[in-house]
């Protein structure tokens, strides 16, 4: 019986494993391992979303997004799949603290003026959102 079959490349795996600095071997065999488990990590999330669509035949970046940010045990993914939004939730947001911010500058200087209010709004079109 040969090596076990793995849809992700070996060889790549095992680069990511020696990039670590506390690696400076990898045999074979963990290196196989390694792909298998990633492979099985993959399928399992990507069922786990596929579940929560609503549509039979498609499995979309927010079904994944949303998996990650409900179940706690993809929480170290949250940083790097955040929540899909759209850019009228951006500008909500980003007026929303602006708001804040302008509430703070009120609290902390008592000389605000109408003229540096309009300035900041002026700024909230939205247009330097990434979304």
């Amino acid at each position: 019986m040969g090596p076990p079959k793995t849809h992700l490349p070996v060889t790549r795996i095992n680069t990511i494993m020696k990039s670590s600095s506390d690696v400076e071997m990898v045999g074979k065999e963990s290196s196989l391992l390694m792909a298998k488990a990633a492979e099985l990590f993959i399928k399992n999330l990507a069922i786990e979303a596929y579940n929560t669509t609503s549509n039979a035949k498609k499995l979309d970046y927010k079904n994944l997004a949303e998996i990650v940010h409900t179940d706690e045990k993809y929480e170290f993914l949250r940083d790097i799949m955040p929540k899909k939004i759209t850019v009228a939730e951006v500008r909500r947001i980003m007026a929303k603290k602006q708001g804040t911010s302008d509430d703070s500058e009120k609290h902390s200087s008592s000389s605000s003026s109408d003229d540096e209010e309009d300035s900041s709004t002026d700024d909230s079109d939205g247009s330097d959102a990434s979304a």
